[in-house]
């Protein structure tokens, strides 16, 4: 029997993997934008798509579980388990990329080969990254870190935010300019 709109919930339920696949087709788009606005500051694609993979194995897991009465029920289930698994993932990541700022706990985060020396000018490039980064808007700075940390082209960025690739461009090309701009300011003793 061929899985429809009609009955996907119910074989679902009942572990059929067609099932499956006919939510990961009807539904991936909603689910990854969801979990890529939630995970978008970490700039990790493979994050993202590790998490989406995690929701869909979350759902056929938990097919069970779900009470609701019909498409829309499912939606919102499935919307929140989206949303709630990305923020465990954000919540997760944020965690392990945390720097502790004293003692030897700092040390073990990096690779033991590095000196010290290495280790204190590691934390000044981040730090100054982020300071860059802060200069932008968010819609500048999530272009910015689509194109140059995850990637992405620039009709894929349009795409996701709903803007002209013109538009993207030009604001790549300002981004890149500012970006410059900030490295010489910072360079020279900040602004």
């Amino acid at each position: 029997m061929k899985t429809d709109q009609s009955n996907y919930i119910q074989r679902l339920k009942k572990g059929r993997e067609e099932a499956l696949e006919f939510v990961m087709d009807e539904y991936f788009p909603l689910v990854k934008g969801i979990v890529t606005h939630i995970l978008l500051p970490l700039a990790r694609r493979e994050l993202a798509e590790e998490c989406i993979s995690d929701v869909f194995l979350t759902v056929w897991h938990n097919a069970q579980k779900f009470k609701g009465e019909n498409e829309e029920d499912f939606r919102k289930w499935l919307c929140a388990i989206a949303k709630y698994r990305a923020i465990d993932f954000y919540r997760r990541e944020k965690k392990r990329l945390e720097i502790p700022s004293s003692g030897k706990e700092s040390m073990d985060i990096f690779p033991p080969e590095e000196s010290a020396e290495e280790h204190v000018l590691l934390k000044e490039s981040i730090r100054e990254l982020e300071k860059l980064l802060n200069l932008f808007s968010p819609v500048d700075r999530n272009i910015l870190i689509m194109k140059f940390f995850w990637g992405m082209s620039s009709e894929e960025i349009s795409k996701k935010l709903g803007l002209t690739k013109s538009a993207v461009d030009n604001r790549i090309y300002r981004g890149k300019k500012q970006l410059v701009k900030g490295v010489v300011s910072f360079g020279d003793g900040g602004k």
